[in-house]
């Protein structure tokens, strides 16, 4: 089977999975004991506008043909009103899966980079000092809750109390005095962060939503209006860089445990192949015998739960993003939960699972490109 055909046949599969997730979503939106209709208008929602809210929502229809008519607002792309923001479900999706796909794709990025790293050089030095340091401190890493991890991080690295010291930063101090080295919360400085949630930048309306891309396409106007310190376009992508730092750290901190064990246990099983011992019978020196011959082998299946990381990295993302005030889908599903709005839990829940569905898709792709003993069959 030639890959297209692959990719075609997978994007079809993907199909009745999405409307098995949209069934289960409505299902469970169904048996939650709450009115939808009255928490649209609050409290104290009674006579004519509850009954609107009703006939609105199609409430008063039986529940088979409540889903067919939620299936067709989806696909004209209406997606419901939020309760909680006020807005159209579509357009909060629309700011808000940027910024978490922004956090988990730089967080995946460290994780697998120190990870991996670590987990060749653990595997290359077996039962070495090393190896036991990389190894204590891969159970660490599992081991840590996430929401400790990132105010752990916000107090060493964001507080007067950190071992930044803008006096004496040649010396990392533990009782610092005056503030940290990285921003504590916000995706942006608050000088030019917007209000409504945090939703709004000096961006174009065109721009892609991924701040460390669009803050290079800031119009001249925009700049005009920012303090002279953030006036540049490379100010403003520095200043988005720092303040994904320690959340994107955090998630890759808690990622790269499980992958340094992997990937030395992975490592470890090629070296004793006959194919490496062959190699270095041959003369080959130490560095491509590992690196280029067994780290590819190696590499499979830390390829194969590259789709797990991302689920985990954007499920992770519910408590980061809460910590460190950032408005991505993880805070507006607990938002959502909280004020009972099932429009906007059902958005965040569909958009989650097609993400979680195509980074899988693509893996299985990854992973027959760099193995060509499997067969796309």
């Amino acid at each position: 089977m030639k890959i297209h055909e692959f990719i075609a046949r997978r994007l079809i599969l993907l199909i009745p999975v999405i409307v098995g997730v949209s069934i289960f979503t409505f299902a469970i939106a169904q048996i939650i004991p709450a009115d939808p209709a009255a928490a649209l208008c609050g409290e104290k929602c009674i006579g004519d506008a509850y009954e609107q809210n009703v006939k609105r929502l199609g409430l008063d229809k039986p529940v088979s043909e409540q889903y067919t008519i939620y299936i067709q607002n989806l696909m004209q792309g209406d997606w419901g009103e939020s309760v909680a923001y006020k807005r159209p479900v579509i357009d909060i999706i629309k700011d808000a899966a940027p910024i978490t796909l922004e956090m988990s794709f730089l967080s995946l990025l460290i994780g697998y980079s120190l990870g991996i790293s670590l987990g060749i050089l653990s595997a290359i030095w077996q039962d070495r000092v090393f190896d036991h340091i990389s190894r204590l401190v891969a159970i660490t890493f599992v081991s840590l809750p996430i929401f400790w991890l990132a105010m752990m991080l916000q107090y060493v690295f964001a507080t007067q109390r950190g071992i930044c010291d803008p006096l004496t930063d040649w010396l990392p101090l533990m009782a610092s005095t005056d503030g940290g080295c990285l921003p504590l919360y916000g995706r942006h400085d608050t000088s030019f962060t917007y209000p409504q949630e945090g939703f709004m930048w000096p961006l174009p309306e065109s721009g892609t939503g991924f701040h460390l891309v669009d803050s290079w396409f800031v119009g001249n106007a925009a700049l005009e209006e920012l303090p002279e310190e953030y006036s540049s376009r490379r100010a403003l992508f520095k200043d988005t860089l720092s303040h994904l730092a320690l959340p994107c750290i955090t998630l890759g901190v808690a990622s790269a445990g499980s992958l340094l064990r992997y990937m030395r246990a992975s490592l470890l099983e090629v070296l004793r192949e006959d194919y490496v011992r062959t190699a270095r019978a041959k003369g080959v020196s130490e560095f491509r015998t590992v690196i280029v011959h067994a780290c590819r082998n190696a590499l499979v299946p830390i390829v194969t739960i590259l789709g797990f990381s991302i689920g985990g990295a954007i499920g992770g993302a519910v408590l980061t993003e809460s910590i460190f005030a950032f408005n991505g889908m993880g805070r507006v599903a607990v938002k959502a939960i909280q004020y009972l709005d099932f429009a906007t839990i059902m958005g965040v829940t569909l958009i989650t699972s097609v993400i979680f569905l195509l980074s899988n898709l693509i893996v299985d792709i990854t992973y027959a490109l760099i193995d060509p003993r499997v067969r796309l069959e």
